[in-house]
């Protein structure tokens, strides 16, 4: 995301620098105040839907983000109450409360622990297989009064939502929630803008801070849309503490 974001820098900044370069090779007739002002017009109305457009894509990636972040809060409590519910059953469900702590605490050591995470661990595949296997330790075990029953009852229902949770999850960060087509479009409106921006402009110290600061700006929004659609593997990741509280609670 850091190259894809330098390399929008680069090319806004550049098309602002051609836009001086051809100002420099326009004949006297052509830089009128009507031409101006038609240059400036169009600059205006490219800037708004730009403004527009970055706007609603922060918004929409920022919102992604925090509904990732209530996802986590409510798998971990959802945790919790498995974790609850086989120890209502009896001391025969220890060794699903183990791995159920465990599981929780790859999880957090993954994507939180300080290492490089592997997106393809957000892959369905896992969180499939992991309830195919507490759904056979569930079916192995033998109620024999009204509370194990109830129990256990409760351990399949909540190990149901758990696997809904987690694949929903793993479905929303696969379909990223920004188009590269769309990201597309707005670095060709902001080539044109900056590029319309320096046609008419004479270059001086001010005029090359202003547009150098200008394409920063787009390329950290850029950035920031890119980065909040990653609430797992990118720089901004979602807020872990219910998870690490899931985990000091399991088994107790």
């Amino acid at each position: 995301m850091v190259l894809i974001s330098i390399l929008i820098f680069v090319v806004t900044l550049g098309a602002g620098l051609l836009g001086l370069y051809v100002h420099k090779l326009l004949p006297p007739e052509q830089k009128n105040d009507s031409a101006k002002a038609i240059v400036g017009q169009v600059s205006g109305l490219v800037s708004l839907l730009l403004a527009l457009v970055l706007g609603t894509l922060v918004g929409t990636s920022f919102a992604f983000f925090g509904s990732q972040k209530t996802a986590l809060e409510g798998l971990s409590a959802q945790i919790l109450e498995l974790d609850q519910a086989l120890a209502q059953y009896g001391p025969e469900t220890k060794p699903a409360r183990d791995k159920l702590k465990a599981s929780a605490q790859k999880a957090y050591d993954t994507f939180w622990g300080g290492g490089e995470p592997d997106p393809a661990l957000l892959d369905v595949s896992d969180p499939m297989a992991s309830f195919q296997a507490t759904k056979a330790f569930l079916a192995t075990l033998n109620p024999t009064t009204e509370a194990q029953k109830q129990a256990l009852a409760s351990a399949n229902a909540l190990a149901g939502q758990i696997e809904h949770a987690r694949i929903l999850q793993s479905l929303q960060v696969a379909s990223n929630p920004v188009s590269a087509g769309l990201l597309f479009v707005l670095v060709v409106w902001t080539v044109i803008l900056f590029f319309a921006m320096g046609l008419f402009a004479q270059a001086n110290g001010l005029v090359l801070s202003a547009m150098t600061f200008g394409a920063l700006c787009v390329a950290f929004a850029i950035f920031l849309i890119l980065e909040l659609g990653l609430p797992y593997t990118g720089l901004f990741r979602v807020n872990p503490a219910a998870l690490q509280e899931a985990i000091v609670n399991i088994d107790k």
